[in-house]
């Protein structure tokens, strides 16, 4: 049997518990998040992962238009990674050859604060005829 001393000792141990466990299971907001992103690019017809393919990181200006606004080639394990520093979704262009472009690819990439975000973009053969990006996921 319990005395009324060993239940308000318990009520205590409880109640600081509670306080404890609120204390650290409230996470501390970061003022300065960083959004690393790694871009994987694949051929569309084996999904492959190629090296040497120039991708560049495009953003919106005033005028609608799309402008390089990081660039970067693609490593032997076909990948290229960035860092900015702003929540941002951005459109994704890799290319193979220069004059003329042989292979082409295109996508979006969505970045997450203090969370490293893969996107693989799939590259298909150039059609010259058409405009841009024949494939987008």
């Amino acid at each position: 049997m319990t005395t009324a001393v060993q239940q308000i000792n318990m009520k205590k141990v409880l109640i600081f518990s509670l306080f404890i466990g609120l204390f650290f299971s409230c996470k501390k907001e970061d003022l300065n998040p960083d959004y690393p992103f790694t871009i994987v690019v694949k051929t569309l017809s084996d999904s492959l992962r190629v090296a040497n393919i120039r991708v560049e990181i495009l953003a919106p200006v005033n005028s609608g238009a799309f402008v390089p606004f990081f660039e970067g080639w693609s490593n032997e394990k076909g990948e290229v990674s960035f860092e900015y520093d702003k929540d941002a979704v951005f459109s994704v262009r890799a290319t193979r050859g220069v004059t003329p472009i042989t292979f082409i690819g295109c996508t979006e990439v969505r970045l997450e604060p203090n969370t490293q975000v893969y996107k693989t973009v799939y590259i298909a053969p150039y059609d010259p005829e058409a405009e841009g990006c024949t494939y987008n996921p």
